[in-house]
């Protein structure tokens, strides 16, 4: 065993910096575990112990049970077959096992323990103690039974909130540890749980290192692995935490500890394997409660309550008084306005632990899982009142006050719990996050209070608040109601610092802004690495979620929620929000497409990267159906039924005569009405990569017309052999196919798509009238793309058409705001046409980039101001342009004319 400095006789409370505290606990963690042969001491039944450390379940009870047959008092083989049992769920079984298996007179402290173990997980808490303190009694102080025993009882004394009880034995632990020198993995690993309660985190950290360490351990211990996977968990350490389950799992592939420990690192990912894994733990153990538990949470997070109710049953009938269990139920009571159930679980929950704060924080993590953070803060609190060392309810109040605009006073409550638990990553990330915010560029315009980092603010404060304005006009006319307010916007100069301030964590993949109700989150354009991202529509699809929060008194499921913003973003301007997809086409064709009832699961944990995309497409979808069909009123209806608290069920029922199944059938004839006729034109066997020469699959010329000459509105085959015939220099037999392409998929933006390959065309060919009009086509469909205005640009500049050119430039600049050639083009152009507004936002923007000339630029600048009569700003702008260049003629004879303007 390694060296340590020993425990002090208090917690160790030396300051570090933030960073050096938090990061102490980020190493990488690889552990190349082996499995070595040894067991109790006991080389009677080898075979048993071997199966039982595999999960070779049923070849250890067949052992196990040989063995006593040949030795019946052998304490440890009792033990062993307790344990099997109560590995695999059989706890019924293995307490009338118990009862035939001690001879009279002569009793086990390993059979004590093992009786603990199983009474502990079917609720039977006093009995537990009874045999955990048995166990320690019959044992002597330096084995693994009383180490194990004492660490059990510890855990079941937290448990039932005798807080100082728990204490004294987590130090009876310690001083094991100090008097040392302790050996062996399942010793170190208690001891290691130890000092983690006790808050002696680096010396937890070391222990257990050393626990699951082969290159010191004969053996490493299964429980000691997964407590270090555990505490990871705890502190939001998803990968490492995975890994050391999966470390585990190559030892033994059933170990319900280490199966359950992966799920919930899969659920912190929010990966759909997190079910599996649950269910795959559940096959091991049937009665295994935290897997029930977790089921119930995934049901709640898809808003699947009845679901959620049948898990956390099935969890009761084993362990009546588990109090996670308890706790979901009174969450689902909650949820459903049963105040009386709720209240009844509330008091049985605090009978059995007077200090079980974890019971208000969960029912605060599910309110922000239905996005009503408001409401959340009050439960955060009473967690907090009944414990007051429930660091994690600091973070979570902290941020759910930030989320709701109280950012200072959520900052106070997450400095508080960094205090307590340096090495929680949601509070230091959030902390960090925090400081780089005070140096953003804080204003307030009409309805928005707009807080952007310093390096966007010169470019898109005005441009973000004339759209936030737009967005508020003709929204809340069409909804009908105006949200509370002020509305607070936040951009953030990238994805990192995005992510944590919607979750406290990086990552939030695929996410591009997030919405609170009345705060809105999201992050630059510059911060794209793919290509420009349209910022205006992610403004526009989350300030529509502003509305339909507020409007639903945050009730609207989140899959309505979401299918609302996608549709509004369509309708917003031409091409803005996702176009049709090909590949939805194909998950349509192939009947992959979820149906509306399921549009919740595919949002909330969608089973590949493709589902979720897919799922927001079609929840914008049932909405465009809602309307066209019933008429944007039932749309408000159902928010304001909503509003009431009406169950989702009432809600369709009531505003569009809809239950789930008529929903349904009613989507699934939408989308066969509008896509099965342009799913008989996409095959999807081999179509290869239209646009790319280099693609090996591309089927050759003459099996592409073959294909045609089959079936003429074959899409895929018309685009490729369209491009296949445009690199060979045949234009005009090109053009024949990229033109029906075109008509046959209109829809299809993606990279070498026919608008692309014809407007290149009929550039190289001079004829710039067709090449605009496929330009503007495209334009029209590619939200993601605004390479079709920049090409339209590139003609209306060189034929001086100043309208159109502002035209197209005024909506480019949703896709790429920071190019600041493309800004001075736009404010000339703006100026050519008088259009004063739009060539000064153009021209500030301008002065907020790397721009080579800046005198021109102010001096542009105060020409516009000058022009649209705000003289006082034309004056100091054209001072600015002097100050970097005395002799500029321009500037000084606008001075002239500006002065005399004055007079």
């Amino acid at each position: 065993m390694t060296e340590r400095a020993g425990f002090r006789n208090i917690k160790m409370k030396e300051k570090k910096s933030r960073k050096v505290r938090f990061c102490a606990m980020g190493l990488s963690v690889v552990l190349c575990l082996v499995c070595l042969t040894t067991g109790w001491g006991s080389d009677a039944e080898p075979q048993a112990e071997a199966s039982l450390r595999s999960g070779d379940y049923e070849s250890a009870v067949k052992h196990f049970r040989s063995a006593l047959k040949q030795d019946p008092g052998n304490g440890r083989f009792q033990a062993g077959l307790l344990q099997t049992l109560r590995e695999t769920g059989a706890y019924r079984e293995a307490l009338e096992q118990a009862e035939t298996l001690q001879n009279p007179g002569v009793e086990s402290a390993p059979v004590y323990l093992e009786l603990g173990r199983i009474s502990t997980a079917v609720g039977a808490y006093g009995e537990a103690e009874r045999y955990f303190r048995r166990s320690i009694d019959l044992s002597s102080s330096d084995t693994v039974d009383f180490m194990d025993a004492v660490r059990e009882l510890a855990e079941l004394m937290e448990y039932t909130g005798r807080k100082d009880d728990a204490a004294d034995l987590w130090e009876t632990l310690l001083d094991a540890y100090r008097r040392g020198p302790v050996q062996g993995s399942r010793r170190l690993g208690d001891v290691a749980v130890a000092a983690w309660r006790r808050g002696y985190i680096y010396d937890a950290r070391d222990i257990i290192m050393d626990a699951t360490d082969p290159r010191i351990q004969q053996e490493v211990s299964l429980a000691a692995l997964t407590d270090f996977g555990y505490q990871f968990l705890e502190k939001y350490n998803f990968t490492d935490a995975l890994d050391v389950f999966r470390d585990c799992l190559e030892i033994n592939e059933f170990y319900p500890d280490a199966l359950i420990g992966i799920s919930l690192g899969k659920r912190g990912e929010n990966d759909f394997d997190a079910e599996v894994y649950a269910r795959a733990a559940l096959k091991v153990n049937p009665n295994f409660v935290p897997a029930f538990n977790l089921l119930a949470e995934l049901a709640m997070d898809e808003e699947k309550p009845e679901a959620a109710l049948q898990e956390i049953q099935r969890a009761l009938a084993v362990n009546p008084s588990d109090l996670h269990s308890l706790s979901l139920l009174a969450i689902y009571h909650y949820f459903n306005s049963h105040l009386s159930e709720f209240a009844g679980i509330e008091q049985k929950i605090i009978d059995i632990n007077p200090a079980y704060g974890k019971f208000y924080y969960l029912i605060a993590e599910q309110l922000v899982s239905r996005r009503k953070y408001r409401e959340s803060v009050d439960f955060y609190r009473k967690a907090i009142n009944l414990n007051p060392e429930l660091w994690a309810a600091y973070t979570g109040l902290g941020m759910n006050l930030t989320r709701i605009g109280e950012f200072e006073a959520g900052r106070r409550a997450i400095d508080k719990a960094f205090d307590g638990d340096g090495f929680n990553a949601r509070a230091y990330n959030s902390l960090e996050l925090f400081d780089t915010m005070d140096n953003f560029v804080q204003s307030a315009n009409g309805h928005f209070i707009l807080r952007i980092s310093k390096e966007d603010a010169p470019v898109l404060s005005g441009y973000a608040s004339d759209l936030a304005e737009e967005a508020y006009e003709k929204l809340t006319r069409r909804y009908s109601f105006e949200p509370q307010g002020p509305i607070q916007l936040e951009v953030f100069p990238d994805h990192k610092g995005f992510a944590v301030r919607a979750l406290g964590l990086p990552g939030l993949e695929g996410a591009l802004g997030v919405c609170f109700g009345k705060v809105i989150a999201m992050f630059s354009t510059r911060a794209i690495e793919d290509g420009p991202l349209n910022w205006g529509t992610v403004l526009w699809h989350e300030f529509v979620h502003v509305l339909t929060l507020q409007m639903s008194h945050h009730n609207i499921p989140r899959w309505y929620s979401e299918g609302l913003s996608v549709y509004e973003e369509w309708r917003a301007r031409p091409g803005w929000g996702d176009a049709l997809e090909a590949g939805f086409v194909r998950a349509f064709k192939e009947g992959r497409l979820l149906k509306a009832s399921e549009l919740n699961s595919g949002i909330v944990r969608p089973k590949d990267p493709e589902q979720i995309v897919l799922a927001y497409y079609q929840a914008g979808l049932v909405c465009e159906m809602l309307e066209e069909k019933y008429g944007f009123d039932k749309i408000r209806q159902s928010l304001l039924l909503f509003g009431r608290n009406t169950p989702p069920e009432e809600v369709f029922l009531q505003a569009f005569g809809l239950d789930a199944r008529a929903l349904d059938a009613e989507y699934a004839r939408f989308l066969d009405l509008r896509y099965k006729e342009i799913a008989s034109r996409l095959f999807f066997r081999d179509a290869g990569k239209p646009g790319n020469a280099a693609d090996a699959r591309r089927p050759e010329r003459e099996e592409l017309e073959r294909r045609l000459e089959r079936n003429p509105d074959d899409f895929y085959s018309n685009l490729i052999l369209g491009s296949l015939l445009a690199e060979e220099g045949s234009d005009s037999e090109a053009e024949k196919y990229l033109v029906k392409a075109k008509d046959l998929f209109p829809q299809y933006v993606r990279k070498g798509n026919p608008y692309e390959l014809l407007g290149r065309m009929y550039l190289e060919q001079d004829r710039e009238d067709d090449a605009l009009e496929v330009f503007t086509a495209w334009s029209r469909i590619a939200g993601s793309s605004g390479d079709p205005l920049f090409r339209s640009a590139e003609i209306y500049r060189k034929r001086q058409d100043w309208t159109g050119l502002e035209n197209v430039l005024s909506r480019a600049i949703f896709f790429n705001p920071y190019d600041p050639d493309v800004q001075k083009m736009l404010g000339n152009a703006a100026m050519e046409i008088g259009n004063w507004t739009s060539a000064a936002s153009a021209f500030r923007a301008q002065l907020g980039l790397d721009v080579s000339d800046p005198a021109g630029a102010h001096y542009n600048l105060a020409r516009v101001l000058f022009a649209a009569g705000n003289t006082p700003e034309a004056r100091r702008e054209v001072l600015r342009a002097l100050e970097i260049a005395p002799s500029y003629i321009e500037a000084q004879e606008l001075l002239l004319k500006i002065s005399e303007a004055v007079q």
